[in-house]
C-alpha cells in the first residue's frame, strides 16, 4: 500500500484548506490497482472564512465531486454518479451543482462547469459536464510522489 502527502512548505500555498490523498494498493489475487481516495479538511478551512461563508449542501456537494477530481482539478463524474454519492435524485444533484456554481468565495467562484456537447449518429445532441474546481477553494490532489501536481 502506498500513501502520498505533501507538506504545505513543499506546495507553495499559504494555507491548506483541503487535501486530496490517494492510497494506491495492489491486489495480487485479483492482480490489480485499487486507489482510495481521502479528503482532509485542514483548520484553515475554518480560520480562512470557508466553512463559515459556504452553506452546509455546497460544502458536501464540493466535497463530493472533490472525490471524482484529477491532478487539474477537474472532474468527469455523471450527474447520475453524484447524486449516488450525494443520496439524492439526478435532478436535486443538477440543482446543488448550480448552486455550488453560482456560490463565490472570497468574490472568487469554487467551481466552474463547463458543457460539451456531441453530436450523435441520429443528429441528436446531449450534453456531458466537466467541473473544475478552481484555486480559490484551495482543494489539491497529490500525486504518487507526494508533490502537488
Amino acid at each position: 500500500m502506498k500513501t502520498t502527502t505533501a507538506s504545505a512548505a513543499k506546495a507553495g500555498l499559504e494555507e491548506k484548506l483541503l487535501t486530496i490523498q490517494i492510497e494506491k494498493e495492489f491486489d495480487v489475487l485479483e492482480k490489480r490497482w485499487d486507489a482510495r481516495v481521502y479528503i482532509k479538511l485542514y483548520i484553515a478551512a475554518r480560520t480562512s472564512g470557508l466553512l463559515a461563508s459556504i452553506s452546509d449542501r455546497d460544502w458536501r456537494t464540493l466535497t463530493a465531486i472533490g472525490t471524482f477530481m484529477n491532478e487539474q482539478g477537474q472532474c468527469y463524474p455523471s450527474q447520475a454518479a453524484l447524486a449516488r454519492a450525494l443520496g439524492v435524485n439526478r435532478a436535486t444533484a443538477n440543482r446543488r451543482i448550480q448552486s455550488l456554481a453560482r456560490f463565490r468565495f472570497q468574490g472568487k467562484p469554487v467551481l466552474l462547469v463547463e458543457h460539451q456537447y456531441k453530436v450523435a449518429k441520429t443528429g441528436r445532441q446531449f450534453a456531458t459536464n466537466r467541473y473544475h474546481i478552481m484555486p480559490t477553494a484551495n482543494m489539491k490532489i497529490f500525486d504518487r510522489n507526494g508533490e502537488i501536481a
